[in-house]
């Protein structure tokens, strides 16, 4: 998702996380601060904080210009922060009741567990379809691509990728998707509705 905000924030987070971890290299920060390499792990969960208020913020102001659906690698990206966030939770109330000094570290990484959950809750597809002043944009990562649609003469959908076969016996191929039933009829509909484009399912 193109965030701008959210993107010059977590930036400025994750620049200010990495110089102090490799701070912690030289130094010994626990000198100064009581306890920092036991709460280190916090920073990274606390990063998603950002990202998913604008990712709930996107779901319910979601541009009816565009559609998301999803790469091959968002079902991974999607479950790692389920991962993390059940061995978060699951140590912590462990560690909650063997320490007796430690309650509040153990509850803010229980905390942390949650938020990892959470992110993975409201995860959003990471490709954009697009109409972007009557052309077709496509993005799927470094991927970009526009399409003046006179220049397409049809589409053809199937699970793995989108084709665009153009004038002049020229192809492109929008590739490394994992769509469904459901979300190649959602696809359809988006490109029927504001494009006059013959579409094909494979």
């Amino acid at each position: 998702m193109k965030f701008q905000k959210k993107d010059k924030l977590g930036l400025i987070f994750t620049t200010i996380f990495l110089l102090i971890i490799t701070l912690s290299i030289f130094i010994d920060i626990n000198k100064y601060i009581p306890n920092f390499s036991e709460c280190l792990p916090l920073f990274i969960p606390f990063l998603y904080i950002i990202d998913i208020f604008e990712s709930i913020r996107y779901s319910k102001n979601k541009p009816e210009n565009e559609i998301r659906i999803k790469s091959n690698n968002d079902n991974y990206y999607s479950i790692i922060p389920f991962i993390f966030g059940v061995i978060y939770c699951f140590f912590s109330i462990i560690f909650f009741f063997i320490t007796e000094n430690e309650k509040l570290l153990s509850v803010l990484y229980f905390i942390s567990g949650l938020i990892f959950i959470f992110k993975g809750l409201i995860f959003i597809p990471s490709v954009l379809v697009k109409n972007d002043n009557g052309k077709l944009y496509l993005e799927n990562g470094k991927e970009i691509n526009s399409f003046e649609i006179e220049h397409i003469e049809s589409i053809v959908l199937s699970e793995s990728d989108i084709r665009l076969n153009l004038h002049n016996n020229k192809k492109y191929i929008f590739s490394h998707l994992e769509l469904n039933a459901t979300e190649i009829e959602k696809t359809t509909i988006f490109i029927k509705k504001y494009f006059n484009i013959s579409i094909e399912h494979k």
